[in-house]
């Protein structure tokens, strides 16, 4: 079983959720470059009549293989077929993060088995190669930044992965024609299944433990009037909590429509969600220490007198998701196509938790309503032998976060309770805490260019992304006796006390990616980039709107991004029945959001000033020996730390310096195969998570575990379609281990554990026809 380890203890230090840092402005000439570059090089190709030769690499047929990268470009982009989301995918039919949980350098830790439970807050469960995707579920959906920023279920709960054709994720340098927000966790996209040719049906029923019921239905109209088609789908979703009183609620619509006219393709999605859930309880590290005693460890069933917070109807929460996307496309010649997309998705809920403001007990109503939307238009090109790509990206959101409405209840055992604010500090413990009007909206703009061409065995790709993000403004109004008001008007009922406008942070992107065919059956790829990383905009809340109107603005304007120089380099052996592609990469990482101290202020707050890297090896591997079986697998060896010592305090000095970064496995494995034969299957996966520590300084360390999944399954096809039933069991031998542990990458104290799932059973009946 497993344990947390106490390590020798280090000088306790105190430390903020806050964050500083400032911009720079490059030159958009740059990125004209690499299309002169490839461009030139393309023309000056047309005048030959004679083709070098090209030599293939061995293409062995590994199609059924759940995830292999991508083999037609450069990067590190790992590639999820169809099969591979049934494999990897959550059994709560949402969760993108879940389907790339095999993939080499991914931890990937979900709150429930079947990846339904929003954990409130900009951590949503997932890791790449050690840096953790913060503020909010980061991902894109066709190339689109549905997934937006902020604390709520966003893009993760919307789209039904019977809806997706299959998902890829970018590892280390990322091409500038994937402009997702942040990179430095990897470059995450769901592709959508738009409505398919043929007249189909499609129905799924499925059942499991702890009250797990799901039901899914889509029906495609095939063809009519041409080549236009709809489709129309909805699933209903629920569990109960697998630990303390409580459940999960989801159901989820889409309508999809699409039509060729000539050289004109349109696409039309509308997709709403609605989501009603309790909270898991997060476990302190003396809980943790004793998973005997606290493993099933949740809410309390009724409301205490000693602490009435931890009441389980007190941690809930609601949202409402509502989104659009618009895609279309012309192909002016055979060689020249325009891609147009737009997007829009809206937010509109509220959380409540058990927080603990000094030493008084409260419940925290952290109020969301918040829209996002977008578009992107691509010219794609061919001049000679040299691909060409030409693409803008806008996006405009609306915060959180950073929060801008909280207010505090006093719990007790008969209801909530509210009192009004008699403070403006960051410390009062009652009333409106976040009382902030969003004066500007929070802005992205990437222009980028790239190129990719083939010189015999040889193929280069490289460009620019130059992205600017443009930081929201804020003004804060007066709290002092706002009452239990809606945020509309209690907004209307303050006056300002101080606003801050956004800054604006430019980078420049720039990638080169090139592979090599060492022979037919070893291919050698390498790559170099810089990645982009979240400004520490969480310091409004906690630094900045305290200050002075002067120091307010200072603070804000200081703010920038985090930046990542990565390369990778790999080889990809063929051979045969048979791939294995090992990796070495390193990054070096810069202006990390970290706790600081600022003399001028003598306050303790986020700012983007860490330093580190990220170094390892990893490899994925796929072998189909003979006809009935697939193995798959991959392993890594992660090492992401900080270079040097932060400064936390006047007379205080976090050593971090080449400690591993927190709830990040030096080492993991993924091992599975798959058995078919006469129309059965059976798929189990072995997962092994080498030890972990909870904080920046290790003051606890968390055991390595391993699990088994398991998944048998019958399949029976008819002239009029094709049944399949399957059986899995997750957790198989019931392991009681630490999943998620929710710390900042600089912290010590305050990090919240929670227990991994048990082990569940789900039973599935799925019908297409």
């Amino acid at each position: 079983m497993n344990r947390l380890a106490r390590t020798k203890p280090k000088a306790p230090t105190a430390l903020s959720h806050a964050a500083v840092a400032g911009s720079g402005r490059k030159p958009l000439y740059l990125a004209m470059a690499v299309a002169s570059f490839f461009s030139g090089a393309a023309l000056a190709e047309e005048a030959a009549t004679v083709l070098a030769p090209v030599s293939v690499v061995g293409t062995p047929d590994l199609s059924g293989l759940p995830a292999q990268t991508d083999r037609a470009g450069t990067a590190t982009d790992f590639r999820v077929s169809q099969e591979g989301m049934g494999t990897f995918g959550a059994a709560g039919g949402a969760n993108a993060y879940s389907l790339v949980s095999g993939l080499p350098s991914v931890k990937v830790q979900l709150l429930d088995p079947y990846g339904m439970t929003n954990k409130i807050g900009g951590n949503k469960g997932m890791r790449v190669r050690g840096i953790a995707a913060w503020h909010g579920a980061n991902g894109t959906v066709d190339g689109l930044n549905l997934s937006g920023i902020g604390p709520g279920a966003g893009y993760l709960s919307i789209f039904d992965m019977e809806n997706l054709a299959g998902a890829s994720l970018v590892q280390g340098p990322v091409p500038p024609d994937r402009p997702n927000f942040f990179t430095v966790s990897g470059a995450l996209d769901s592709q959508l299944a738009w409505p398919e040719a043929e007249a189909t049906r499609d129905v799924s029923v499925s059942a499991g433990s702890f009250d797990f019921r799901r039901l899914f239905a889509r029906v495609d109209s095939g063809n009519f009037a041409g080549e236009s088609r709809v489709s129309f789908s909805a699933s209903d979703t629920s569990s109960d909590l697998w630990r303390g009183p409580g459940e999960s609620k989801r159901n989820n619509y889409q309508l999809a429509a699409s039509t060729r006219a000539g050289d004109v393709n349109l696409r039309f999605m509308a997709v709403s969600s609605q989501i009603d859930q309790h909270n898991y309880r997060p476990l302190t590290a003396a809980q943790a220490a004793d998973l005997d005693r606290n493993y099933k460890l949740g809410y309390d069933a009724v409301a205490s007198a000693a602490s009435p917070q931890t009441y389980y109807n007190y941690n809930k929460q609601s949202f409402t998701e509502t989104g659009y996307v618009a895609e279309g496309d012309y192909r002016f010649s055979a060689d020249t196509r325009l891609v147009v997309k737009a997007y829009y998705l809206n937010e509109d809920g509220w959380s409540m938790d058990a927080v603990t403001v000094g030493a008084a007990n409260r419940v925290r109503r952290w109020i969301m309503d918040h829209d996002s939307y977008g578009v992107t238009g691509e010219v794609q090109t061919r001049l000679g032998l040299t691909d060409l790509k030409l693409g803008y990206a806008w996006s405009s959101l609306e915060p959180p976060g950073p929060p801008n409405a909280q207010k505090l209840y006093t719990p007790t055992t008969t209801g909530l309770t509210f009192a009004a604010a008699t403070s403006n500090t960051t410390t009062l413990n009652k009333g409106w805490i976040t009382l902030s009007e969003i004066t500007d909206r929070h802005q992205f703009q990437n222009y980028y260019v790239s190129g990719s061409r083939e010189w015999g065995d040889t193929r280069v790709q490289g460009g620019l992304r130059y992205m600017r993000e443009i930081l929201p403004s804020f003004a804060e109004h007066n709290k002092i006796g706002v009452g239990d008001v809606s945020y509309d008007s209690a907004i209307k009922s303050s006056p300002v006390l101080i606003s801050v406008k956004g800054p604006t942070i430019s980078e420049v992107l720039p990638y080169l990616g090139v592979s090599h065919a060492l022979s037919s059956a070893v291919e050698l790829k390498a790559s170099a980039g810089r990645l982009y990383g979240a400004p520490s905009f969480d310091i409004w809340n906690s630094s900045a709107k305290t200050q002075t109107q002067a120091r307010a603005q200072q603070l804000w304007d200081s703010l920038k991004g985090e930046t990542d120089d990565a390369v990778d380099v790999s080889l990809r052996f063929n051979l045969g029945k048979v791939y294995v592609e090992p990796t070495l990469y390193y990054a070096k990482v810069s202006n990390k959001s970290v706790n600081t101290y600022d003399p001028a202020v003598n306050l303790t707050y986020a700012r983007n000033i860490g330093n580190g890297y990220t170094q390892g090896a990893q490899v994925a591997w796929g072998w189909t020996p003979t006809d009935p079986w697939t193995i798959f697998g991959s392993a890594a060896y992660n090492k992401a730390v900080f270079s040097e010592n932060i400064q936390t305090g006047a007379a205080t000095t976090l050593k971090v310096s080449g400690l591993q970064f927190p709830d990040t496995p030096r080492r993991t494995l993924t091992v599975g195969t798959t058995w078919q034969a006469a129309g059965f299957t059976a798929t189990p996966i072995l997962r092994y998570m080498g030890e972990r520590y909870d904080d920046s300084v290790h003051t606890n360390r968390v055991g390595g575990f391993s699990t088994v999944d398991l998944t048998l399954g019958y399949g029976q096809k008819a002239t009029w379609g094709k049944l399949d039933y399957s059986v899995s069991v997750m957790n198989l031998f019931d392991k009681r281990y630490v999943g998620l542990i929710d710390s900042g990458d600089l912290q010590t104290g305050n990090v919240n554990y929670y227990p991994g799932a048990p082990r569940t059973l789900i039973a599935k009946l799925a019908l297409k026809f």
